[in-house]
């Protein structure tokens, strides 16, 4: 599982667009769109249900979004020895 997925992976959540996400983290759409179906095909659930340019989470996408907050936090400990 790659960190930078996990790391767009909380952005988009927490603004509800890819294109948001995207403009904010300095990537084009379409690299955003890719680290999330990466992220999903990995996790074998939707974490998103895409409603246009809307993004909400799903179940399983909420209950990721907890577990990303939590290794984001541990690397930051981490990297902070």
């Amino acid at each position: 599982m790659d960190l930078r997925n996990i790391q767009t992976f909380i952005r988009v959540a927490e603004l509800g667009s890819f294109t948001k996400a995207a403009n904010e983290m300095n990537y084009v759409q379409s690299t955003v769109t890719m680290q999330m179906q990466q992220l999903e095909k990995e996790l074998g659930v939707p974490l998103f249900d895409r409603i246009g340019k809307k993004v909400s989470l799903t179940s399983p996408g909420r209950e990721f979004l907890s577990y990303a907050n939590e290794i984001m936090n541990i690397m930051h400990k981490a990297s902070t020895l």
